[in-house]
């Protein structure tokens, strides 16, 4: 109980300065502007995202991404989702729901840049674990100076990319498909 109340007083932290960063136009150093568009229009507008935007589409995901609610995105590279479209048949209606529900494991509520991910990792001196919005679990955890996240079954992608900031939220990039059928 001790380590979830320091978990969410970490990432209250961390929201209270990312809502910070998210009141000016410039970024801190380091940090690029935050848009003002939402996440699924900068979903569709970055180009090593694009298959995450159009699998949002396909699922019926992408419309909650234009509300006014915070989200950060964990979005696999264009080739994750490719392979992971070439090795299931996504195309049904029984496919998509199945797409829907790994895409669900990659969105967390809340709007989280990897600096306000690491800075919870480093309060606690280790690992941090966020729900999903699929109800599921990510780990995040510095591996050196990479941010990798590793799913409730051990499979893990590290940050692969800057994160795009919204109006409404985060996108993460990274390197793989966590959660998979």
């Amino acid at each position: 109980m001790t380590k979830t109340l320091a978990l969410t007083c970490a990432l209250a932290i961390a929201l209270g300065s990312t809502l910070t960063a998210c009141s000016n136009d410039g970024g801190d150093a380091g940090e690029p502007p935050v848009g003002n568009e939402t996440l699924a229009a900068a979903l569709a507008d970055g180009d090593s995202v694009r298959e995450m935007s159009d699998a949002l589409k396909d699922t019926g995901l992408a419309q909650v991404f234009d509300g006014s609610a915070a989200y950060t995105v964990l979005a696999p590279s264009n080739e994750a989702l490719s392979a992971l479209e070439d090795q299931n048949d996504l195309s049904t209606d029984e496919g998509r729901a199945v797409l829907a529900a790994v895409l669900r494991e990659h969105v967390l509520p809340g709007a989280l840049t990897p600096d306000d991910i690491e800075n919870a990792i480093a309060v606690q001196k280790g690992t941090v674990s966020i729900r999903t919005m699929g109800e599921g679990a990510m780990r995040f955890a510095m591996d050196g100076s990479t941010l990798t996240v590793t799913d409730e079954s051990g499979k893990t992608a590290q940050v692969n990319g800057d994160a795009i900031l919204a109006s409404n939220g985060v996108v993460i990039p990274i390197d793989g498909v966590l959660k998979q059928p």
